[in-house]
């Protein structure tokens, strides 16, 4: 089912919703990969870039605590 305007879109079926976002996302890895940009990880203290070839890097610094979400509601645009 694709989607063709806003009042549709809440009738998208939440499993094709979550394939289609996996897919992109994958996508989106492949080309951060290809690129070698590194992939982020936030960490209780600060936040790090690990490149392709294992180099890691503090980008920031500061205190990161785990934090629940309090809401599941997810805006995708």
């Amino acid at each position: 089912m694709t989607v063709k305007s806003l009042n549709d879109e809440d009738k998208l079926p939440i499993k094709q919703l979550i394939k289609a976002v996996n897919r992109k996302m994958d996508d989106v890895l492949r080309v951060v990969d290809a690129l070698n940009l590194g992939r982020t990880e936030v960490k209780a203290d600060g936040v790090y870039r690990t490149f392709n070839n294992g180099d890691t890097i503090k980008v920031a610094e500061g205190v990161f605590k785990q934090r629940r979400v309090s809401s599941k509601r997810i805006k995708l645009f």
